[in-house]
């Protein structure tokens, strides 16, 4: 399954960035703000990219999509994500995690949709723990992710085993395996910003 995949990829950048100070999405990692380099991420293979927030100002970045509900977190860019995607997979990914590599992405991706079969969906494991913001869906699993919410869920790792949701191993899709939890490195404060930077940096000299 060569070029694009049959995926419509969003970044979720709904945030609030209280403990950074300052609006994450417009940081910049090294050169570019994160949110053009996960988007940038999600254009090499994705169909069909957008962001999803109530963030009008980043429409040059992306199309963007609004939620429709508000103080609910991450869960309704999602729901917003699955409404608007045209796409019969629908990618989503935390705008404030720069370091995972787009080719992890897109071998996870390629592989869920690849043996899809019966799979509803699937999310990312990093040294065995749930990252639930990376999370791929059919666009049908709109209606039980809606369903959760309605009737007040608004954990990620609840909402996405409703719809069926299975976890998968970063590692599997690695090269260096031992890495992933570096790559899964959050950015939250501006300590966070400069740890990954510099994470980054020394991987780039190692090469």
């Amino acid at each position: 399954m060569g070029g694009l995949l049959p995926v419509h990829g969003f970044v979720l950048a709904g945030g609030k960035s209280t403990r950074m100070g300052e609006d994450k999405a417009l940081k910049n990692f090294l050169t570019m703000p994160m949110i053009g380099l996960a988007v940038e991420k999600l254009r090499g293979f994705c169909a069909e990219v957008g962001i999803a927030g109530n963030r009008d100002d980043l429409g040059s970045y992306a199309e963007v999509v609004h939620e429709t509900r508000l103080d609910v977190g991450p869960a309704a860019g999602i729901e917003a994500g699955l409404m608007a995607a045209t796409q019969p997979w629908v990618l989503f990914v935390p705008v404030d995690v720069p370091l995972v590599p787009m080719q992890l992405l897109r071998s996870w991706v390629q592989g869920v949709i690849s043996n899809g079969g019966e799979s509803r969906g699937s999310y990312l494991l990093a040294g065995g723990e749930a990252q639930p913001a990376f999370c791929l869906l059919r666009k049908g699993s709109l209606g039980g992710w809606r369903s959760g919410l309605d009737g007040g869920e608004r954990r990620l790792m609840n909402l996405l085993a409703g719809v069926g949701a299975v976890g998968v191993a970063a590692e599997g899709f690695a090269a260096d395996a031992e890495m992933t939890r570096v790559w899964f490195w959050n950015v939250n404060r501006p300590e966070d910003l400069a740890v990954a930077e510099a994470l980054a940096v020394d991987m780039a000299s190692e090469k």
